[in-house]
């Protein structure tokens, strides 16, 4: 005993319901067919034949609404087999009801309607393909044809007459004759559907053979009647139309038959059904010879003039579709060589071998020379430039690969026209019986090529010295480090930036300094060798890589001094002679460097060789890289350390010396970070000052050191006090120095007077004419100025006529030569009295011994200020002082 199958997981297997249902067709119809043919005359058989015709019309029905191709029209099919099938159920009610279906009653109204529905469906201009032109009158002259013919037919038959003798009156006759006259109509109508474009149908092919079947069974149920015979055969044919047709709504029509139903189509098919129902009235004589009756000729006649004109309007409309075509492609022509001639595209078909299957004209027009048939195009494209095995190459390419097209670009030229490129395409459609050939498409991209070629040197080059960029700078950097690690010979990396160049821009002129930039560049080509990479890295900072040196550092120590002696030698700019110096910092890669850790490497050493004095170079080591950390580091940790409240301010005494009686206070910037400690101004400052937190700095510093110096004097009333504040270049040279004294003295209400404002002469020379100006604009407030070390930097006598100070401050540098010798101790005595003269106050800085003060007081100095008297004081411990009270002894600070 079988067990039942059961699948994975414990289920039953699910069954198709579509697939139970065509089995159960499959063995149900032909049981119904058999019955039909079997019991002809009895119940069974007739029950039969009901239920054949009402599955027909369930198939075709289920069809149209499982199908969605099927939906939204009228369903003409499903429509004429329910008429039918009703028909033949109203015929079984009749006829057992009666006893007789030879007579006219609603089974034939219903069967009349159902051939009218398959009529509908075949006039539509659309059945199973594309709408074709004037399909319906094809169909319609078609249809006459076949009605005429078979008028001819049933008349010449002598069928009506038979009819006549068995008893029947006008009306059953007319309708026995009437249903083959309906269906040779029928198949006169889809006939023209069937061959149409030159392609048999499926949908239509069905809905013909059940034509044929009913005209079949209507045929040979006229002949019993006519005879007084009976056969169930005309039943079975009548069944069996009904399943063809309820088929047709299942049958699908590929994409290339929807394509071809297009065409107008005139071959054979389509003209043989032209010319065919001519043969009608011959066959008809001939068969009426052969049984020797002697038919009349006039229904003969009639019927031949009936269809000569049918066939003659036929033709015309055929000739019509033929001459539509025919203009739609040479419209089609006409616009495609329109289309050409316009477009920028020059269009060639050649052979497998290159050579040019017919005239180009569009190829003509771009290589001005003739593009006839025959030519090779490999030759032909010489007169530009292109060299043919570009063109050979590109056409075999195509050929390997049928269809898929190729891209071309093609360079030509010569050395007196220039660059030419061609683009385009290559498509081998030798396979293609309306081409022939590979299709080649080029047009000139000679600009495009050309702008391309320009953004990329603007990408990787200076756009005013023409030498390579930072880019390509670090590109050919990162190059170099991988050859050496192939062939160990690491590559050197210098960095420059002009010492002077801002002063030559600021003199003579920015397009000056451009002249000047392009004359270091030339300068700095000459130098180095072909292999080796120059670039302007920015402003006036060039760089240089050594690539694939043997000599390492004395290499590239002595290739930096020959660049700083050509840098130094004079230029001639517009008239005026200038000479700029230069630092460089010079690294050697390490086998760890990258592009980026070289040049900030070479970068830090260029800084220290300006820091050292410039116009030298300095060779990297680590110990830079961590300075430069720390400064890093520093600069972080300062841009937060005026919020934090880190930042605070000591005051150092300034005595006169003859009374040495306190005069006032030079207010000292400290720092002291939680973790770093007490960070010395000489370690900061510097750091302030790049960074640019300088300025928030100073305004703070002016605005604590005036409140404080105003608490004093309200507290003090009587004793003379002033109060000098440091000013740095960059306060000097922005545009908001005076805002914030302006808005420290109005806050604090100190005196104008009372604030000294304290300027180096490194600050003086950052911009004079600058400078010059804020300090005019600082002494119209009533404030003091004091020109601060002077002696240690660019000291000069202009200074101090160009710039108008009240103070000179004697740096601590030459108040320590008193103790020395005399020709020391002359030098201030020369400040001194130079001060003297221009009637100055004079202090000096640093005293720290009873010698130095005897000296100073010696030489008529006015002030001075030092460990001496006491060093810089936390504010309660400066404000003893002016109570004439001792004060804690405050160490130096670092």
């Amino acid at each position: 005993m079988s067990r039942p199958r059961v699948s994975v997981g414990g289920h039953r297997p699910r069954t198709d319901p579509w697939a139970v249902g065509c089995a159960l067709l499959v063995a149900v119809l032909p049981l119904l067919l058999a019955l039909t043919v079997l019991r002809p005359r009895t119940v069974v058989g007739g029950l039969a034949a009901v239920g054949v015709a009402v599955l027909a019309a369930v198939i075709g029905w289920v069809a149209v609404a499982s199908r969605p191709s099927n939906r939204g029209s009228v369903p003409w099919v499903p429509l004429a087999l329910t008429c039918t099938a009703l028909a033949d159920v109203a015929a079984q009610v009749v006829e057992r009801g009666t006893g007789t279906i030879h007579s006219v009653s609603v089974p034939d109204l219903l069967r009349l309607a159902g051939i009218a529905a398959l009529a509908g469906m075949l006039l539509l201009p659309r059945l199973g393909g594309s709408r074709l032109p004037r399909a319906s009158l094809q169909s319609l002259l078609d249809g006459a044809a076949a009605l005429v013919v078979a008028l001819l037919v049933t008349y010449q038959s002598g069928v009506a007459r038979l009819l006549e003798e068995r008893g029947h009156d006008l009306l059953d006759r007319v309708l026995w004759m009437a249903y083959p006259v309906l269906d040779a109509v029928v198949i006169g109508l889809g006939a023209w559907r069937v061959v149409v474009g030159g392609r048999v149908r499926g949908p239509a092919l069905l809905g013909l053979l059940a034509a044929c079947c009913w005209l079949g069974a209507d045929v040979g149920r006229l002949v019993l009647v006519s005879s007084g015979t009976d056969s169930p055969w005309p039943r079975v044919a009548h069944l069996v139309g009904m399943l063809l047709l309820a088929l047709v709504p299942w049958t699908r029509v590929a994409p290339g038959d929807r394509d071809r139903g297009r065409r107008s189509g005139h071959g054979p098919w389509r003209m043989t059904l032209n010319v065919l129902p001519f043969t009608a009235p011959a066959l008809v004589e001939l068969a009426a010879w052969q049984r020797g009756v002697d038919v009349h000729p006039g229904p003969g006649l009639v019927v031949w003039g009936v269809l000569l004109v049918l066939t003659t309007v036929r033709t015309r409309v055929l000739a019509l579709d033929a001459d539509r075509a025919w203009a739609a492609v040479r419209s089609q022509a006409r616009r495609s060589e329109a289309l050409a001639v316009h477009s920028s595209d020059a269009v060639a078909v050649v052979d497998g071998t290159g050579l040019l299957t017919s005239d180009s004209r569009t190829l003509t027009e771009l290589l001005g020379r003739p593009a006839t048939g025959g030519v090779s195009l490999p030759h032909l494209l010489t007169a530009i430039g292109v060299a043919p095995d570009q063109v050979t190459a590109a056409l075999q390419q195509a050929q390997r690969d049928p269809g898929a097209p190729v891209e071309l670009e093609l360079l030509g030229g010569s050395g007196t026209t220039g660059p030419v490129w061609l683009g385009g395409r290559a498509v081998d459609l030798r396979h293609d019986p309306d081409v022939a050939g590979i299709v080649v498409s080029v047009y000139d991209i000679t600009a495009r090529k050309l702008a391309e070629r320009e953004l990329a040197h603007q990408a990787f080059y200076d756009g005013l010295t023409g030498l390579a960029n930072r880019s390509l700078f670090l590109a050919h950097t990162e190059q170099a480090l991988r050859r050496a690690g192939r062939t160990g010979s690491p590559p050197v990396v210098l960095c420059l930036d002009l010492d002077g160049f801002k002063d030559v821009n600021d003199s003579i002129g920015h397009l000056a300094g451009d002249d000047l930039l392009c004359t270091v560049a030339e300068r700095l080509r000459g130098v180095v060798r072909a292999a080796d990479t120059v670039a302007r890295l920015g402003g006036d900072e060039f760089a240089v890589l050594v690539d694939d040196t043997t000599g390492g550092v004395p290499a590239a120590a002595a290739l930096a001094q020959r660049l700083l002696e050509v840098i130094s030698a004079p230029v001639d700019l517009g008239g005026h002679t200038v000479a700029v110096a230069a630092s460089i910092g010079i690294v050697v890669a390490e086998p760890e460097a990258t592009p980026l850790s070289l040049f900030r490497d070479a970068d830090i050493a260029m800084y220290r060789a300006k820091a050292a004095g410039r116009a030298q170079w300095v060779v990297f080591d680590l110990g830079m890289r961590t300075a430069a950390l720390q400064r890093i580091e520093l600069e972080r940790e300062l841009a937060g350390a005026l919020a934090a409240g880190q930042l605070r301010l000591a005051y150092q005494p300034v005595v006169d010396l003859r009374t040495e009686q306190v005069t006032g206070f030079e207010a000292l910037l400290r720092w002291q970070h939680p973790t770093l400690g007490a960070v010395g101004p000489e370690r900061f400052v510097p750091v302030a000052e790049d960074s640019g937190e300088i300025v928030a700095i100073g305004r703070w510093v002016l605005s604590q050191a005036t409140a404080t110096a105003a608490r004093w004097q309200r507290a003090h009333p009587g004793t003379p006090l002033s109060m000098a504040v440091n000013v740095s270049a960059r306060q000097l040279v922005g545009g908001t120095l005076l805002q914030h004294v302006a808005e420290a003295l109005a806050t604090s209400g100190l005196a104008p007077s009372a604030l000294v404002l304290e300027v180096t002469e490194t600050a003086l020379v950052t911009d004079p004419d600058a400078v010059a100006e804020r300090l005019a604009e600082l002494r119209a407030l009533g404030v003091r100025l004091a020109l601060d070390d002077f002696g240690t930097g660019y000291s000069s006598l202009s200074y101090l006529r160009q710039f108008d100070v009240d103070v000179l401050k004697i740096d601590r540098s030459f108040v320590t030569l008193l103790d020395g010798s005399p020709d020391d101790a002359a030098i201030v005595h020369g400040l001194v009295q130079l001060g003297r003269t221009l009637r100055l106050e004079v202090v000096a800085e640093g005293v720290e011994t009873t010698g130095q003060r005897d000296r100073l007081r010696a030489e008529h100095c006015d002030s001075a200020q030092g460990w001496l008297f006491s060093p810089a004081l936390e504010e309660a411990d400066a404000e003893l002082l002016l109570l004439g009270r001792p004060h804690p002894v405050a160490l130096p600070q670092a």
